[in-house]
């Protein structure tokens, strides 16, 4: 007897040294599909939960592939530290933790193997799983460009867990959202441009809602305008989550898993990959799919993108290569690093490295939202681009710093400054190339918090591209000069030349502008006229001439314009303002273009037309006029001129702000413009 008591004694001493941590672990593991004890509690999932006023719209979700400022882990670990290592080297890892006990014994795990503490920071709350990605905060930017958190129900009877995003939401110091609908994280991903996606397990869950209400509350809450919900192909699994065989890389690019034709389930996920083949992506053309084979279910697409890294669960597999390098052509610039799962918390098909971490989106985001032009575009005209920059740091966008990189077939890339035209928007042109030419470009800003940015986030290794060519008759050339007596008279000759494949009507010419000049005679006798492929149309210009003048610099613009049946073309015509001077009571002053941008802090460029072979000067003054550098000075070819100024005076000194003047001087005639230097802080 004396025996039993003392064992018990033993026993009880020695449970009683074990700290909580390993009590924790001792207890039955949860798994990542309810236990049998769990399906007993699913009544309790979102029992209480209070459904919030959604964000003030318009609201956006914000995308796995935006910029993140972190990840979201959990203790004790369903991941391997190494993979903690690899993301504390770029990112903050926030670890949930129960106690300053564990925060304590995870700190010593992460100084034991080499991980960056300065990027580590601690949740200190009660959780239920390591499946950070299921329970996780989703986030939104609403109307004033404020990043927030959207929760929801999670679909597991774990209270700890559900309650986390909460948690977050006040760490974070950002608004909470409720939003009334069971589901998971592993079970939707979003493309950031309203489209998002999950399968029909979404609907089962929430038997209480149609899907047309699930759908009001996935737009007012994360403006979604397309959920995609479908069907999934992973017959045999009992999870039913996307990312267990599709993943979202870009805006226009999703990943697929392929399984070998003996497989049960191939007809299913060759179904689905045709099915979003043929679906629109927000940029205005079908997806482009890439598949990664998995022949032994391999959890391949259950992959983490933390800014301009991949993250994919490796299996020790003859397969991992192939992965990684479908990875690498989905997303080239990317950097694609493997991870082997922990011993004791494998990856399995249908959880792996992303039902494990989730991202935490950066709350200063500065998003560049931009359709980009794709395809074929005409080669006839400049490419307009349009961007939004929205700044959730609150702090100006820096406006000599929003930019269009462009090259023309794989050249070097060329800058274009991009305008502010209202509020959050601007503009920028791509100059016109010649057809056949392949176009990429991408576009970068910055704003005052010291955030920069590109679009698409990798830049200049995986740029936008169209390809440039004719869609309507092109003149040749495209500008007539009329710039002496001798022009006016005999006239000038454009060409509208076909090179299309195909015949095309010319129905109209007509003059688009006041100045007194007049179609003096064309190749053929009436419109319309069909210009079959390779012929062209001549058109003689010539200018009605008032008086015998003397000769200037200065010109008038004008346009003829000739529609087909694909639109409106324009030939511009550019008269010498001398040759009109009997027209107009008084001769024009001289003209500069607008500099830009303007203000500036590093560069403006002045734009200057010289229509005649002259000598001209361009000069900064003060604003009480006196001289500070030159910038042109001798005789000049005609044409157009761009002229940098970088803020400097004559001896390379940077100026302080302030408003300046620039102005031309030529044939006797001068042409003065303001302009605003706005030096950097401290210069």
């Amino acid at each position: 007897m004396k025996q039993i008591f003392t064992l018990i004694f033993l026993a009880l001493t020695t449970i009683a040294g074990f700290s909580q941590d390993t009590i924790r672990i001792a207890q039955p593991a949860l798994q990542h599909e309810m236990t049998p004890e769990e399906l007993l509690r699913k009544g309790e999932i979102g029992r209480g939960f209070v459904e919030t006023e959604p964000p003030a719209g318009p609201v956006r979700n914000v995308p796995e592939y935006d910029r993140m400022q972190g990840a979201l882990v959990r203790y004790p670990f369903g991941i391997p530290i190494s993979l903690i290592k690899e993301m504390a080297l770029d990112i903050t890892v926030t670890t949930v933790v129960a106690s300053n006990s564990q925060k304590n014994t995870v700190i010593s795990q992460y100084v034991a193997n080499g991980v960056d503490t300065s990027h580590c920071n601690f949740l200190i709350a009660q959780s239920d799983s390591y499946w950070t990605r299921d329970y996780g905060p989703w986030f939104e930017s609403d109307s004033s460009n404020q990043i927030g958190i959207v929760d929801f129900p999670y679909n597991r009877p774990r209270p700890n867990d559900d309650e986390i995003p909460k948690l977050m939401a006040a760490m974070l110091g950002i608004p909470w959202f409720g939003m009334n609908v069971i589901t998971a994280g592993g079970n939707y991903m979003t493309d950031g441009f309203g489209i998002g996606a999950a399968t029909d397990l979404v609907w089962n869950e929430n038997p209480s809602q149609t899907p047309a209400q699930i759908d009001e509350k996935m737009n007012k809450y994360l403006g979604i305008t397309n959920f995609q919900v479908v069907p999934d192909p992973n017959l045999s699994s009992t999870i039913d989550h996307i990312d267990c065989w599709a993943k979202f890389l870009t805006p226009d690019r999703i990943l697929i898993r392929k399984v070998l034709t003996s497989d049960p389930e191939y007809n299913a996920l060759e179904s689905a990959a045709a099915y979003w083949a043929s679906q629109t992506c927000s940029f205005g053309y079908n997806y482009k799919v890439f598949r990664v084979q998995t022949p032994q279910d391999q959890p391949y697409s259950n992959s983490v993108i933390l800014n301009n890294k991949v993250l994919v669960p490796f299996m020790n597999s003859p397969w991992d290569d192939s992965a990684k390098a479908v990875y690498e052509a989905a997303m080239p610039g990317y950097e694609v690093i493997g991870f082997i799962g922990n011993p004791s918390t494998p990856w399995v098909s249908t959880d792996a490295l992303h039902c494990r971490v989730m991202g935490i989106a950066d709350i200063g985001l500065l998003h560049i939202r931009h359709i980009p032009l794709a395809g074929n575009q005409p080669c006839e005209t400049a490419y307009p681009i349009n961007a939004d920059i929205i700044a959730s740091s609150h702090q100006p966008v820096i406006a000599d710093s929003v930019l269009i990189h462009y090259r023309v077939n794989s050249g070097s890339f060329n800058l274009v400054s991009m305008q502010q035209t209202s509020a959050n928007h601007y503009q920028g042109f791509i100059p016109k190339q010649p057809a056949g030419s392949v176009v990429e470009y991408y576009l970068s800003a910055a704003d005052e918090s010291g955030r920069r940015e590109t679009m698409p986030l990798i830049g200049a290794s995986d740029p936008y591209r169209f390809n440039t060519v004719y869609t309507n008759l092109a003149a040749v050339p495209d500008t007539l000069w009329f710039l002496t007596r001798e022009d006016c008279t005999l006239g000038k000759i454009t060409q509208l030349r076909n090179y299309l494949s195909t015949a095309l009507s010319l129905n109209l010419v007509q003059q688009n502008g006041s100045l007194p000049w007049y179609v003096d005679s064309m190749s053929v006798a009436t419109l319309p006229y069909l210009i079959n492929p390779g012929n062209s149309v001549a058109i003689r210009v010539k200018m009605t001439l008032p008086i015998n003048c003397a000769p200037g610099i200065l010109y008038e613009v004008d346009s003829l314009k000739y529609t087909t049946a694909t639109g409106d073309q324009y030939v511009i015509i550019m008269v010498n303002s001398d040759l009109l001077a009997g027209i107009n009571d008084q001769r024009p002053a001289p003209k500069l273009g607008n500099n830009y941008p303007n203000p500036f802090s590093n560069a403006t460029t002045i734009p200057v037309i010289i229509t005649r072979r002259s000598h001209v000067t361009l000069e900064i003054l003060d604003i009480c006029g006196v001289k500070i550098t030159t910038l042109l000075n001798g005789v000049v070819e005609p044409g157009s001129t761009a002229v940098t100024w970088n803020g400097n005076d004559r001896n390379g000194n940077k100026l302080p702000s302030g408003i300046y003047l620039y102005r031309l001087t030529g044939e006797n005639q001068t042409s003065t413009k303001r302009l605003v230097l706005m030096s950097p802080i401290g210069k």
